[in-house]
């Protein structure tokens, strides 16, 4: 292990730093992909990776270590590296969230002006299935960053204006809106593209998943709006569920990997995990363990058993899993304390579960400090039919129409989540080994502790439960789980450990609130500088977005 992260470094030290894309949109709007020239199916396939992230550089710059941190998943273990204290570093985020997207925004847009000539009119499923993916990217973005180009981005201009971060999201839900509409009712008399698991990494072509897809990730859109602007938060929300939204596990929107070709780091997650650079945070770790009366189902399928701990039983694990055999360090911790064995990667649990790794859990694994295979096939989650539920859950405590039942859609989200963290396991269908874990708890679980659903809870009390599992069953979406965070305030999170940008103070129990705008932005944009962004406020790691009236 630490032999591999000296050679390796890891990700963003040793891949190549993608190209730079804002700060000269002119350069970006030169696309070297052309309708004509081939099959778009395989422009999709390139907008839905870059999306989501699914080569490991890309992750692990982005969604771990910034996504992972903020949403207190996972906790730093590396000395100098500084996101998990909110320090910035622009080489990683940059190249990682705000290149990527911009580009596949750029694309996304010209193969939708592309269809609209006759001609092309039988990609028009490739263009909507492009917009529905790079509108749920396009959710985390602006959450991240608040005010962004958007609008006027990838069409040729140089020094792009930035959107407000509510005309984003009327632009989010306007692309959702019509993608549906055009999926529906393609152009008449005209043939689909007919898509292969290859070009169409989520669903395989598959135009009803899609639709439910879109409508769900609408509902996620209207959510978060729920106390900047109620009214549109419910109308939208409204007409997502009457449209049709994921309706079991089998819409979930997971991401293929192949472990070949482009994907050959495989699932990145997993690539990433035995590299020594973090383990389960300490908030984690409580919420697994003490939310019930018995500790969570997904602890063993998500997270290992420590290496300590393994090391001090020889290795003999079973299948029987306790309290002490997890454990899990502070967000935000200085260097020194870094540097301290008990926060180490070896005293604390990695993302070493069942889900990824049976053989370490169960004590058969032949490598003393690791899993020893870092090359796994099972799919990416986008977004799931759990999620789904606990947007519904919420809907519902909130009256809104074709909701349904609060408490039957809270237990399903958790049931679902449960049914996830035990699938899925190489993205060749099979799922986790029953022998290796059971289910005899489940239902302990979802009725009793803090779990429990009481109908006779304020709205307030249910919100926080209903958010609380949501952040598990999110679980790893770290830039989703924050947003949540910050709109809610729920889970009740622990101030990081030592805050390094000044604007921030975990004594007084604050924490960041966006991440500031890109250096090339800043230095060749001067949009990007404007004291009017992001409601008077300017920029800053301090900086509330335009929905965040809650964060601390």
């Amino acid at each position: 292990m630490k032999t591999l992260n000296k050679i390796i470094g890891s990700c963003v030290v040793a891949l190549p730093i993608l190209a730079s894309c804002t700060g000269n949109f002119d350069d970006m709007n030169t696309n070297p992909y052309v309708v004509t020239d081939g099959d778009p199916g395989y422009l999709l396939n390139h907008v839905t990776e870059l999306c989501t992230n699914v080569s490991c550089d890309p992750y692990q710059r982005a969604e771990n270590l910034y996504g992972h941190f903020y949403a207190h998943y996972l906790s730093n273990t590396v000395q100098g590296w500084v996101t998990d204290r909110y320090g910035y570093n622009d080489g990683w985020i940059y190249t990682a969230l705000w290149t990527p997207y911009y580009t596949a925004l750029k694309e996304t847009k010209y193969v939708a002006n592309e269809i609209s000539d006759a001609s092309h009119a039988q990609y028009s499923n490739v263009a909507q299935m492009m917009r529905i993916i790079t509108a749920w990217r396009t959710i985390t973005v602006t959450d991240a960053y608040g005010d962004i180009p958007y609008s006027k981005a990838g069409l040729g201009d140089d020094q792009v204006a930035f959107d407000t971060q509510e005309q984003v999201y009327d632009g989010i839900f306007k692309e959702l809106t019509e993608a549906v509409d055009a999926l529906k009712n393609p152009p008449s008399g005209v043939e689909q593209s007919s898509l292969s698991a290859d070009q169409d990494l989520i669903f395989a072509g598959d135009v009803q998943k899609w639709i439910r897809f879109a409508n769900s990730v609408r509902l996620r859109a209207a959510m978060r709006l729920t106390n900047i602007n109620p009214e549109k938060a419910k109308s939208e929300a409204e007409a997502a569920l009457a449209a049709g939204v994921m309706e079991s596990e089998d819409d979930n929107a997971m991401v293929r990997i192949t472990a070949t070709g482009g994907n050959a780091w495989g699932q990145p997650l997993y690539m990433i995990s035995q590299w020594d650079c973090f383990v389960m945070s300490s908030d984690m770790e409580k919420i697994l363990k003490h939310e019930s009366t018995v500790f969570d189902p997904r602890m063993p399928l998500w997270f290992g058993v420590t290496i300590n701990y393994r090391n001090a039983h020889s290795g003999k694990i079973g299948t029987t899993y306790t309290d002490e055999m997890f454990s899990g360090s502070p967000n935000g911790m200085s260097d020194s304390q870094i540097g301290q064995e008990e926060n180490g990667a070896h005293a604390n649990s990695q993302a070493w579960g069942l889900k990824a790794y049976p053989d370490w859990n169960t004590g058969k694994a032949t490598v003393s400090d690791g899993p020893g295979n870092s090359v796994l096939t099972m799919p990416l989650k986008a977004m799931a039919y759990s999620e789904v539920c606990f947007l519904k859950a919420e809907a519902a405590i909130r009256g809104w129409s074709g909701a349904g039942d609060a408490k039957t859609n809270y237990e399903n989200g958790i049931r679902a989540s449960f049914a996830e963290a035990r699938s899925n396991i190489d993205g060749s269908g099979n799922n986790v080994d029953p022998s290796l874990y059971t289910t005899a708890n489940d239902e302990t679980y979802i009725t009793t502790g803090d779990v429990a659903w009481n109908a006779s809870d304020s709205q307030e009390a249910k919100l926080k439960k209903i958010i609380t599992q949501k952040w598990i069953a999110l679980y790893p979406d770290g830039f989703e789980a924050w947003s949540e965070f910050r709109r809610t305030g729920y889970p009740e999170l622990t101030p990081i450990q030592q805050s390094d940008d000044a604007s921030i103070s975990p004594a007084k129990g604050q924490f960041v609130k966006k991440i500031r705008y890109p250096d090339a932005e800043r230095r060749d944009n001067p949009n990007s500088t404007a004291s009017t962004l992001n409601n008077n406020q300017g920029d800053g790691m301090n900086v509330r977005v335009w929905w965040d009236t809650k964060s601390k």
